[in-house]
């Protein structure tokens, strides 16, 4: 009988709705015919700026779109970006400006879960509610923040998808048998709890743990690391890598001919738009988790996207057009650009299918609420519960959906072919 990880999250989910928030520090409720001002905090330089700048393109979409509709109680919004450069002391220093200088009523950000780490109490310190579209590191939502809140699924939900797949694609199909995986990741914060919650999982669901490769983020070379992996010779292979890591890492498995059955991504790399481009027929057969598909769900919105961009729409841009729909719903229930009174909004915020006077949501789930969550043992403030994903995979050069099975547009094809 099939083990649902469902059960399993005996992870321990024990959901409860957050109490009224403490006063903060205020923005005055804007005059008529002023803008409401919203910070964005993302790499728009720097060796991940190609991701930063996707993200942005969901932001500006979904501003566009609200402002056209005539944008919140009648005011226009108006985004101040910071650029953090993937770096921790530069978002620090952006955070402020844009909250002391801009007097942005809030935030949305970061990109890398430890950018956005160090960001978060920075918001706490100013009350400011920071909206994260896509940092994923369960341990932001274990601080107790009370101005942090976590749109994206979080690592362990990623895991737990990603490592059900593997049992569903078993059952699903003769010639897949998944009974061993390793992982392979930068040694970050978020590569650790890859690693952590991979092996949480894949216990769970009877499914060995042969180890994980970690490696520094930025790696020059990674041969070692693949020679690694070829001697540990997972059923698959779990991995968590930004974009310069996930090409190389593809690049040099080419190189020592390593051909894992299953390899199986964490989004980051893997739905990066000039990922494909750049190691081509190799990334044939990878699978990764990813917040959105083309065509699953709010296809108008994605072709309208594409056909302003010229790159499909991806679960970065989709998170961040998805979260600025948050944001205008919360300052609309607020009734003002109050801090304060945009984070109680936050609060109890409860969107059920679609934005109202707006937008469907267009990822993998129908609802979104900020609760309290207790998963493993630990618990978790501001969590997006239901944030579920899809898995997919490269073929022939293009993203399908291959899982949940219900919502499948193609097959699984094994073994990954990478090439």
């Amino acid at each position: 009988m099939k083990k649902r990880m469902a059960k399993v999250l005996a992870v321990a989910l024990s959901v409860s709705m957050l109490a009224a928030p403490a006063m903060g520090t205020t923005v005055m409720a804007e005059e008529a015919g002023e803008t409401i001002k919203i910070g964005t905090l993302y790499p728009l330089t720097g060796d991940v700026a190609a991701i930063g700048q996707n993200i942005m393109r969901g932001v500006e979409f979904a501003v566009n779109e609200i402002n056209e509709k005539g944008g919140v109680n009648g005011s226009m919004i108006e985004i101040v970006q910071g650029d953090t450069q993937g770096d921790t002391k530069t978002a620090m220093t952006e955070a402020e400006r844009l909250i002391t200088q801009e007097n942005v009523c809030a935030l949305l950000g970061c990109y890398q879960s430890g950018v956005t780490e160090v960001v978060a109490p920075v918001a706490e310190q100013y009350e400011i509610p920071l909206v994260s579209a896509i940092s994923t590191a369960d341990k932001l939502t274990t601080t107790g923040y009370q101005y942090f809140y976590r749109l994206a699924p979080t690592n362990s939900f990623f895991l737990r998808d990603m490592i059900q797949f593997l049992a569903d694609a078993s059952e699903a199909y003769d010639e897949i048998d998944i009974k061993s995986i390793a992982v392979c990741a930068d040694n970050t914060l978020l590569g650790q709890e890859t690693a952590e919650w991979a092996k949480f999982f894949a216990e769970q669901l009877g499914i060995e743990y042969l180890g994980e490769v970690l490696y520094t983020k930025g790696a020059a070379d990674l041969t070692s690391e693949v020679l690694q992996l070829k001697d540990l010779n997972p059923d698959a292979l779990v991995v968590d890598n930004y974009i310069s890591d996930g090409i190389l890492l593809t690049k040099t498995m080419a190189e020592q001919g390593y051909k894992p059955g299953i390899m199986i991504g964490k989004a980051t790399a893997y739905i990066d738009p000039t990922f494909i481009p750049a190691v081509g027929g190799l990334g044939n057969g990878i699978i990764t988790a990813a917040e959105f598909n083309p065509g699953a769900k709010g296809k108008e919105i994605s072709d309208a996207f594409e056909a302003e961009y010229g790159v499909a729409m991806n679960g970065h841009s989709a998170e961040s057009y998805t979260a600025v729909w948050l944001l205008k719903t919360a300052i609309e229930q607020a009734g003002s650009t109050d801090r304060a009174a945009i984070k109680a909004a936050l609060d109890e915020i409860n969107i059920d299918g679609s934005f109202p006077g707006g937008s469907e949501i267009i990822l993998p789930y129908d609802h979104i609420a900020f609760s309290n969550l207790e998963m493993n043992g630990t618990q978790h403030v501001h969590t997006n519960s239901e944030a579920t994903l899809t898995i997919i995979q490269i073929q022939d050069g293009v993203y399908k959906t291959i899982w949940p099975f219900e919502i499948k547009e193609a097959e699984v094809q094994y073994p990954a072919a990478f090439q």
